[in-house]
């Protein structure tokens, strides 16, 4: 017996008694054991082998001819016959050669090849007798008598021939040859079966430990798998299913429309009884049409849990607030009221609205109340609505699916009100919010649910909006440019936020602040900014704190190159930048000076004029940025690539 494979059982039910004896001494070197059951044949073989299969004995069934076809009949288990041959039939009447001219041979069914030639051999004449039956054996023997038959031969009833019509009747037994031929098929058989059990057994195990539930039917749409989640969401057992048309099971079940229609239906809503399950069903194609479907499902509310966690992910993404409301420097005392009051709108979940001029700290006002706040886990998305042009505004709020419009991605795209679940979104410069857009923005704060560009599919969001103006909502309303029943939805809560120039004491606060990296642990930091403080307080600011965090760069970097130059020098050549002041009228029709350092190529020098004339006809005009690309001669969509390229340099 080979080492490297595990034996195989079979069972071996011997219709007369040498035939076990010698399975036992063939198999004695081949892979298997036997389980032997003597002495039956036929009925009482059959009956044998379904109490042997009942006990999930055997791999394979051995036995003899037409005993082997009635056990076939009766088990599933595969049954393997012990042909005898010709060469079987010519060394049992060998021995009768000379004595006796006329045989009957009783064969199951089916003619054996040879016989003829054994007869010319032996000088005997051999009628060979098909039979199907037991009775049907006897009266092929009775006939065989009245033929004139001197010896019948066949399997072990034929023993019995004397007894029925008085002529003498023996069992052609099989070889040794034959017994070890039939024990090698059933070892290919067990084989083969042994891997085909494998391969299903891990097939199953993934069927049943998949979250999701499968169901597939055939070319007839009668139901051939289904994994342990299917019976679970639709409410039936395998033994109910298997075997049943899909509609007999499944009384709103589309298996047969795809069957018909070779179409695959993707993420379909379905009504399962205690579940509402979210299917898709893809037909198997063969030979170019459709010969089965496979269906896949999940429980609806598995998939929301699983996109609120998806969701809450994202803030790895980036999506993160920074500042916290102690981040917020102030030594004003309506600025620290205003820091208490945003503590306090924090733990409520209502809209804000926060208004100031540009540059004075919404941002982190909208920072600081996220992290203070229930939501402060949850991912803190902000959007600026100037500063994405019109057309793609939309599908960057709501999201697309694919092929919703020309260069939409393939796989679509999650909008900023998705990303936002369970976290915070800031609209910083709502008032630029096209009218188009503000109405589906009332939808969404009132339903709490979004439709993407191009899609069908609601889509639930767990959202607090923050927005930032630096105008007056109230004038934009009266102008026509503004929803009102948006602005009472979003103005919930409000702050306003003083510019620097209210609250000169936070100017020397927010410029050590801003210097503090250039000193790396000095001394000279208080000297520095003692001589500093009386200039900037004499400055307006009207870009207020990024402004002066803008001015406090660009003097940190001067003072790195040059150390030993007076602070108050670098700051005026900060502010002035050497030689060249053109001038260029603001909006306002107002006369701004803009300061360009003469240094590099006259490209670099343009460049550098282009930003500053920019920066300040946006600072002098309270960010209108249609009045300045007016100004310029430009449009907003150049205006706003300026900016863009700006920012990323």
């Amino acid at each position: 017996m080979r080492p490297d494979i595990e034996p195989f059982t079979f069972a071996v039910i011997a219709p007369y008694g040498n035939l076990a004896g010698l399975a036992k001494k063939v198999a004695a070197d081949m892979p298997c054991t036997l389980v032997v059951r003597d002495q039956v044949a036929l009925e009482e073989a059959a009956d044998a082998a379904q109490e042997l299969v009942a006990s999930h004995v055997p791999d394979v069934i051995l036995s003899r001819g037409g005993t082997a076809a009635y056990i076939r009949k009766r088990v599933e288990t595969p049954v393997v016959g012990i042909s005898t041959t010709a060469l079987d039939l010519l060394r049992t009447l060998f021995p009768f050669a000379g004595q006796i001219r006329h045989v009957a041979f009783f064969n199951y069914l089916e003619p054996m090849i040879g016989v003829d030639l054994v007869g010319q051999t032996l000088g005997i004449t051999i009628d060979e007798y098909f039979f199907y039956g037991q009775d049907d054996l006897f009266a092929c023997m009775l006939r065989a008598k009245m033929q004139g038959a001197e010896l019948g031969i066949g399997g072990v009833l034929t023993a019995r021939m004397h007894e029925i019509c008085g002529v003498r009747g023996i069992v052609l037994e099989a070889g040794e040859d034959a017994v070890a031929r039939a024990l090698r098929e059933a070892i290919s058989i067990a084989e083969v079966n042994r891997v085909a059990q494998q391969r299903q057994a891990r097939l199953y195990t993934i069927l049943d430990t998949i979250a999701e539930g499968m169901l597939v039917t055939d070319e007839t749409n009668t139901i051939t798998l289904i994994n342990t989640m299917a019976e679970r969401l639709l409410g039936v057992s395998a033994e109910q299913a298997l075997g049943r048309k899909g509609q007999d099971v499944i009384p709103n079940t589309r298996t047969l429309r795809v069957l018909q229609s070779g179409i695959a239906e993707i993420n379909e809503i379905q009504d399962a009884g205690k579940f509402t399950i979210v299917t898709s069903r893809v037909p198997i194609i063969a030979e170019n049409r459709p010969v089965g479907v496979v269906c896949t499902f999940s429980e609806a509310g598995n998939i929301r849990i699983a996109e609120r966690r998806l969701r809450g992910r994202r803030q790895n993404s980036g999506f993160c607030a920074h500042y916290r409301l102690s981040d917020i420097l102030t030594r004003d005392p309506a600025m620290e009221r205003l820091k208490n009051l945003a503590q306090l709108y924090a733990d409520t979940d209502a809209n804000i609205v926060l208004q100031g001029e540009s540059g004075s700290g919404k941002e982190l006002f909208a920072q600081g109340i996220h992290l203070a706040g229930r939501r402060g886990k949850g991912p803190f998305v902000a959007v600026n609505c100037a500063a994405i042009p019109e057309t793609l505004l939309e599908s960057e709020l709501f999201g697309h699916e694919e092929g919703a419009f020309t260069g939409a991605r393939r796989q679509g795209k999650a909008g900023f009100f998705e990303l936002a679940h369970n976290g915070t979104l800031f609209l910083d410069e709502v008032s630029e919010l096209p009218r188009s857009l503000q109405s589906r923005l009332l939808r969404v704060l009132q339903e709490r649910e979004i439709i993407r560009v191009g899609g069908v599919q609601v889509i639930p969001v767990d959202i607090r909006i923050i927005c930032a103006t630096n105008l007056e909502l109230s004038e934009q309303i009266a102008d026509g440019l503004f929803r009102e029943d948006l602005y009472y939805r979003l103005n919930v809560l409000s702050l306003t936020i003083p510019p620097l120039r209210d609250r000169p004491q936070d100017i020397p606060l927010l410029a050590r602040a801003f210097l503090h990296p250039a000193f790396s642990g000095s001394k000279g930091e208080e000297a520095a900014l003692a001589e500093l403080t009386p200039r900037l307080l004499s400055h307006a600011w009207p870009g207020n704190v990024r402004e002066l965090a803008n001015v406090m760069e660009r003097l940190v970097i001067a003072v790195s190159v040059m150390p030993d130059r007076p602070w108050i020098e670098l700051l005026d050549e900060v502010w002035a930048a050497g030689r060249s002041r053109p001038t260029v009228k603001t909006t306002g029709n107002v006369e701004s000076s803009l300061t360009v350092p003469l240094a590099g190529s006259l490209k670099e020098m343009t460049q550098r004029l282009e930003r500053e004339a920019i920066r300040t006809l946006l600072a002098d005009s309270g960010n209108d940025q249609a009045g300045v690309a007016k100004t310029l001669g430009i449009s907003r969509m150049s205006l706003w690539r300026k900016l863009r390229q700006d920012r990323e340099e």
